[in-house]
């Protein structure tokens, strides 16, 4: 494939590519494009770069947040770009949800249309157009609020279909590069506005650092890359505690690691309890390893009505269990709610499907011979063999709730948010009736 006809700035992106294995000469990328500086750099670079053979195919998508006047304007200007490059583009309209951080919004609706025109237009890739000065922002930007070396690695290159062909070229490499090809752009006029403070670190911390150390913005960059190698060997570590998908790890193999380590240990059972990396906040992580060091079993509280539990020699994080024991079985015989008499608590059952519902039901403990099949798939097998394959301690699956039907099926495991096959329909809720009332429920939703 060749090279030397490619403007300087090209190879450069090319060179990218290829040390930090962004893309191979068969992929097939959309560009988010804007009609910035930063994206028409990306998607003219990207272009030339297909037109020599080292991408299979290039399309852009214009995702317009409706947020300022304008952005249709915008649109059009993306429009007749494309055409001008040979670029297929797609025009996304999106709605920003009031009431929340608008960039937070605009940012999650704006990934959510690039992700879904990518699949339209076939394409396994999507890039965007962030520079090394958007890097050092980053950096600074997290710095401030003291973020640890996972915040301080910056923007990756690459996280999963996500790359970043141009992080490794500064603004003024992208703007000299669009002036020699003859391409205009479009300012963002919310890019110099000081109200957020991205835009305040970019146009007057940077420029400060800059007159006092020349180069901070490359060696910035920098820092993110070998902070980004050492967060990825303490993840590898935590991993060995904590595998992808376990919201519940030994104890013992916790404490074992390296304190950076039981951090991201700790963050990783949350992540696979909440499904998000968010709102779990530096406090939260230090509550849960203060009380894993005092080595007795306890519980916190965590965001998103989860607590994290160490008992028994585990460390698990996952919805409260329900307030107390029913002292023996409750029979139920349609949708609504009973006490557990004597223990300040409530149980609810609904059914959410048009079929015939499994009335009556029993709430009770695990009984000798009770087989599950989960929703999941699998064959039918003994619960005791499923408990124990869930690694739940012995000594709580003799106190589990189970919801069986009147022929002793087990149904639903409340407790582990697991439900037979053929029993999705049914939803079952405890909920505390002191004080603090249901805030304190949960739900048997996967």
């Amino acid at each position: 494939m060749a090279t030397t006809h490619l403007h300087e700035f090209e190879r450069a992106v090319l060179g990218t590519i290829r040390v930090r294995r962004l893309a191979s000469p068969s992929s097939r990328v959309l560009c988010a494009l804007s009609g910035g500086a930063d994206s028409t750099a990306l998607v003219a670079a990207l272009s030339a770069l297909r037109a020599a053979g080292h991408l299979a195919e290039v399309c852009a998508c214009y995702v317009d947040h409706q947020l300022r006047a304008g952005s249709a304007a915008d649109g059009e200007f993306c429009l007749a770009l494309c055409a001008g490059l040979g670029v297929p583009l797609e025009r996304a309209r999106v709605t920003v949800a009031a009431g929340e951080n608008v960039q937070a919004a605009a940012r999650r609706v704006r990934y959510a249309a690039l992700r879904a025109a990518a699949a339209r237009a076939g394409c396994d890739l999507i890039a965007t157009g962030h520079q090394r000065g958007d890097q050092a922002e980053t950096v600074l930007h997290r710095l401030l609020r003291g973020a640890g070396a996972r915040g301080l690695s910056g923007i990756p290159a690459r996280r999963g279909a996500l790359v970043r062909p141009l992080i490794d070229r500064s603004r003024p490499e992208i703007l000299d590069y669009l002036a020699e090809r003859g391409l205009e752009f479009r300012e963002d006029p919310t890019n110099a506005t000081p109200k957020y403070l991205r835009n305040r670190i970019r146009g007057s911390l940077l420029p400060a650092l800059e007159a006092l150390a020349p180069g901070v913005e490359r060696r910035l960059a920098r820092s993110a890359d070998l902070l980004r190698e050492d967060d990825r060997a303490l993840e590898r570590l935590a991993a060995r505690a904590a595998p992808r998908g376990a919201s519940r790890a030994r104890a013992a193999a916790l404490e074992a690691l390296p304190a950076a380590a039981r951090r991201r240990a700790v963050r990783r059972l949350w992540r696979a309890a909440s499904g998000s990396r968010r709102d779990l906040t530096a406090l939260h992580v230090e509550a849960v390893l203060r009380l894993l060091g005092a080595r007795t079993e306890g519980r916190v509280s965590l965001p998103r009505r989860l607590e994290a539990r160490v008992e028994n020699g585990f460390v698990e994080v996952g919805r409260p269990t329900p307030p107390g024991r029913a002292p023996g079985p409750l029979r139920v015989d349609g949708p609504g709610a009973d006490a557990l008499p004597g223990r300040g608590a409530a149980v609810e059952f609904l059914w959410t499907s048009q079929d015939p519902p499994p009335w009556p039901l029993e709430l009770r403990t695990r009984r000798p011979g009770d087989r599950f099949r989960s929703e999941r798939g699998g064959s039918g097998r003994k619960l005791k063999k499923w408990l124990i394959d869930r690694k739940v301690p012995r000594a709580s699956r003799g106190a589990l709730w189970v919801v069986a039907d009147r022929d002793g099926r087990v149904l639903c495991v409340p407790e582990l948010e697991a439900r037979a096959k053929g029993a999705s329909a049914l939803r079952v809720r405890f909920y505390a009736t002191g004080p603090e009332g249901p805030e304190q429920g949960r739900e048997s939703e996967e």
